[in-house]
């Protein structure tokens, strides 16, 4: 079986966007399982039902806002877990901006022949889980998955549990969904292979203090999750040098223009066309990949 998995990473998962926009022009677009974390989530959604147009719209016309990323918010952080005053407004991007001005073709989703999954934390276990299309109603999904840690204050409940963004306990959850013996999977990265995942600095964990102290199990788990990102970028770059190779990598140079969190309209954008320009530039490897495995 050959897999997509997408990695997160805020405004830096524009990297991603373009890559999966390049994929769709080109029709390399069949795939029998997809996975994705974070900020990915609704660009995988949107890729599966085919709506290239809203994944442009979207990342290139409705991210720079401060109604997304509200800086005068990130003095009360420390202070206060109070849903009203996040620094990301994921209530606004999830129910504003994807269930109202670009509605996903849920019809599409939920009978693609691709088989997805979107990664989230589970509570009170702290645990890994793996939502499907179907298993609740889409666009709570998505809060939950994009509900990054102490950007956004609260927690996402869904049924009986209450859940966070899947990357808190692993930003590349690739092993979860691959069979080590015999699938392949291309793996698009929003950062450099040479870049490893560090845990949170002194100055997040000034930042988000209070948020840290409410959940107290989560510095050892976002310690972890650095740890294991690296580990899963080693498993990749494994299966990449088999031969035949198993696992195809896309991902940036250097570190994109667009850090985790911005509002500036030209780095976010040029994040964007690299993630394009890198397909155009791997489009003949790529396509081998996918042929070999068909063969």
């Amino acid at each position: 079986m050959l897999h997509l998995v997408l990695e997160g990473g805020g405004m830096r998962a524009g990297f991603v966007a373009g890559a999966i926009m390049a994929l769709m022009d080109k029709r390399l677009i069949d795939f029998d399982v997809a996975l994705a974390v974070s900020a990915s989530v609704p660009t995988l959604a949107y890729f599966v039902t085919g709506q290239r147009k809203e994944i442009e719209q979207v990342w290139r016309h409705e991210l720079n806002t401060s109604k997304l990323v509200c800086y005068r918010n990130i003095p009360a952080a420390p202070f206060t877990l109070s849903g009203k005053r996040p620094v990301l407004n994921i209530d606004y991007l999830v129910y504003e901006v994807f269930k109202k001005r670009y509605p996903l073709d849920l019809n599409a989703l939920l009978n693609n022949r691709t088989l997805c999954y979107f990664a989230v934390t589970s509570l009170p276990e702290v645990s890994l889980k793996l939502f499907r299309p179907g298993d609740a109603d889409i666009y709570k999904i998505f809060n939950a998955c994009l509900a990054v840690p102490g950007c956004y204050p609260t927690t996402v409940p869904i049924g009986e549990r209450e859940y966070l963004d899947g990357g808190t306990l692993n930003p590349l959850p690739v092993q979860s969904v691959l069979d080590q013996t015999e699938d392949e999977v291309v793996a698009i990265l929003s950062k450099p292979l040479d870049c490893e995942t560090n845990p949170p600095s002194f100055l997040e964990r000034a930042l988000f203090w209070r948020y840290l102290k409410s959940y107290d199990w989560m510095i050892d788990r976002l310690w972890d999750a650095a740890h294991l990102y690296n580990e899963e970028v080693f498993f990749l770059e494994m299966l990449s040098q088999k031969r035949p190779a198993r696992a195809f990598i896309i991902c940036p140079d250097n570190i994109p223009p667009a850090k985790f969190l911005t509002r500036d309209w030209k780095k976010i954008n040029r994040t964007i066309d690299l993630g394009y320009r890198k397909v155009e530039k791997l489009e003949e490897g790529i396509k081998d990949f996918v042929t070999h495995r068909q063969a």
